[in-house]
């Protein structure tokens, strides 16, 4: 009989597929935002490096 030592950081993790949809819907919506704000003029707040910012798309 052998016995088997499991590495966790060997063991490769397989991603919950409803946390793959959810990060594409996320992507997809980021987009239609990013779109919206260019029709109307306006811009996007964002995320960058800890500061809420506004994200100006410039044509």
């Amino acid at each position: 009989m052998s016995a088997k030592v499991s590495d966790p950081k060997q063991k490769a993790r397989k991603r919950d597929p409803d946390f793959i949809k959810a990060e594409i819907a996320m992507q997809r919506a980021a987009q239609k935002a990013r779109e919206k704000a260019r029709l109307v003029g306006s811009g996007v707040a964002i995320l960058k490096e800890g500061k809420i910012v506004e994200e100006q798309n410039n044509p």
